[in-house]
């Protein structure tokens, strides 16, 4: 049996959920340095595909994912940049009642990154073009106050 992610539109299969795999994620890469090296694109890729962060935090980590992709900032420089990032003044979470933010047909998700992952190397790889995929298509929020 199947299901569909609400959030993400992932298939999940035999009652895994798109929060349970990430849930194993985190366990790894919080166990093994291996595969915690790519701790900020695996939090940030699943929180931008689950609506998990607020309007200003969307738009600030399209732009922490931009320079560590692109500019090679590294996740220190990035740990800084959230120190005095709109999350520390008005939270990080999306709230309850906030608008849905448009929906996207995300080419790759954390389920892909399951069902293809063999190791930490492959995990690291996925993840790391996970985070290209999630930020290309991601596109840009337009707030509206």
């Amino acid at each position: 049996m199947s299901d569909t992610c609400t959030k993400c539109g992932a298939v999940t299969h035999l009652g895994e959920t798109c929060e349970s795999i990430f849930g194993e994620f985190m366990a790894l890469e919080f166990t093994d340095p291996a595969y915690g090296r790519v701790h900020f694109l695996t939090v940030a890729c699943y929180m931008v595909q689950h609506e998990g962060y607020s309007d200003e935090l969307y738009v600030w980590v399209q732009t922490a994912l931009r320079k560590y992709l692109e500019e090679g900032h590294t996740t220190e420089m990035i740990r800084r940049d959230a120190a005095h990032g709109p999350g520390r003044i008005k939270g990080i979470s999306r709230p309850a009642d906030a608008k849905s933010l448009p929906k996207v047909a995300w080419s790759m998700t954390i389920v892909d990154i399951a069902a293809q992952m063999l190791d930490a190397e492959s995990y690291c790889k996925l993840i790391e073009r996970w985070g290209h995929t999630t930020l290309k298509e991601m596109g840009p929020l337009v707030l509206k106050r």
